[in-house]
């Protein structure tokens, strides 16, 4: 906490690096994607991710899509109870996802 109340307040030391806000309209958008480093290497991978949760008269449901490189590797279905929200079945798609 006296760390958090430093960075937040004015630190003496100039050079930490911190988050700084930034307003919504500025945030990356989902589907540009993610790059990432694969381990012991330098070669960059782009990883997409494609989330959905909904509601039909079927039942409560949520989907996960996974792309790699632009070639689809895993999907993965989930069927909740029907008691269940649409705002939960997407929660869950994304919990699962991560």
């Amino acid at each position: 906490m006296a760390k958090l109340y430093e960075l937040t307040k004015g630190s003496s030391n100039k050079n930490v690096i911190v988050d700084n806000d930034m307003e919504v309209k500025h945030w990356q958008h989902p589907a540009d994607g993610v790059a990432r480093m694969l381990e012991d290497t330098d070669e960059r991978s782009l990883m997409q991710i494609f989330t959905d949760g909904s509601i039909t008269e079927k039942g409560v449901g949520a989907g996960i899509v996974f792309f790699e490189s632009g070639l689809h590797i895993n999907n993965i279905q989930c069927t909740l109870n029907k008691s269940c929200t649409n705002n939960q079945a997407e929660q869950l798609a994304i919990l699962t996802a991560l």
